[in-house]
């Protein structure tokens, strides 16, 4: 349980959230009819607005042939092996798909006709059980076919018109990146300037001021080593609003860290307290106010 901090934190990114939102609420197809954990977020939709991840080895939507044959079990084939990191259970995994019916090849969703990215956590029960089964150990930039049974799919429920009831589904998926929870670890001493460690670096977009950030983080309060708040205990990244010219910036070290770097990068972040939550955490992060963070950028607009 973390303490009242992070209520304060997301009162903050709440003034931003709505930016990211289409105000379409119908749920993607992917989204499993199980109810997610109560700990988990429960915003399974892809991002409504184009995500500037990149993928290194995937040359746009993919034309396939659909197996004639109905699936008896969960069958993968890899058409494009990838080379990066392997997704395992817990990873945040950005993704791009299309899905047809295996009965007729229609298609029945795709992200790359919606123009944005599909992200959620492997293994969470967010998405199908087709998915969760079939990705597990995918590489990033890899192009994969998925032949899903209907009882890993939907099984007799049918959650829109171009999905009947008990119908066997058809994915090829492309993983864009992977990105694990990270295991944070203190910085030795308070800090009175900033400090910046890219510890992974990524392959997408610049990040520029002003932009739109989706970020998965964790923070810690330097004096107790105390985890105090993090997105993956939370089930979801969060949206982050760059400042502009004029305007003031929710955590100033995040900002100044973040610029310039590429989606995908890993960050480690350790504020002083004018550049992270100043007084507004002197109970929490203690009376100099050092806080350490790791964060990922999962996407920029």
């Amino acid at each position: 349980m973390f303490s009242r901090l992070s209520v304060l934190l997301f009162a903050l990114l709440a003034l931003v959230a709505s930016a990211c939102s289409s105000g379409d609420d119908a749920a993607t197809p992917l989204t499993s009819t199980t109810e997610a954990p109560e700990a988990e977020s429960t915003t399974t939709e892809p991002p409504a607005e184009p995500a500037t991840t990149e993928a290194p080895d995937v040359e746009g939507k993919p034309i396939f042939d659909v197996p004639t044959d109905a699936p008896v079990e969960l069958e993968i084939e890899d058409l494009i092996p990838g080379t990066g990191r392997a997704a395992q259970s817990g990873d945040y995994l950005t993704m791009h798909y299309v899905g047809v019916r295996q009965t007729d090849g229609g298609q029945f969703d795709a992200s790359w006709d919606r123009g944005s990215t599909f992200g959620f956590t492997l293994g969470a029960g967010r998405v199908i059980q087709g998915w969760d089964q079939g990705i597990i150990g995918m590489q990033e930039g890899g192009r994969r076919l998925l032949s899903i049974p209907s009882d890993l799919a939907y099984g007799a429920q049918s959650p829109s018109p171009d999905i009947p009831a008990d119908s066997d589904l058809v994915f090829v998926v492309d993983l864009i990146n992977v990105a694990s929870p990270p295991d944070v670890q203190n910085a030795d001493a308070p800090v009175t300037e900033l400090e910046v460690e890219v510890l992974t670096e990524g392959t997408g977009a610049e990040v520029g001021e002003g932009m739109l950030l989706e970020l998965h983080y964790v923070l810690m309060a330097q004096t107790s080593g105390e985890v105090f708040d993090s997105s993956w205990a939370n089930g979801s990244p969060i949206p982050y609003q760059l400042a502009t010219e004029g305007s003031e910036a929710l955590l100033p070290g995040w900002d100044e860290a973040l610029v310039g770097r590429n989606v995908g990068d890993h960050i480690r972040i350790v504020m002083p307290p004018e550049l992270g939550l100043g007084e507004r955490a002197a109970d929490v992060v203690g009376a100099d106010g050092t806080l350490v963070s790791e964060v990922t950028i999962i996407s920029a607009q």
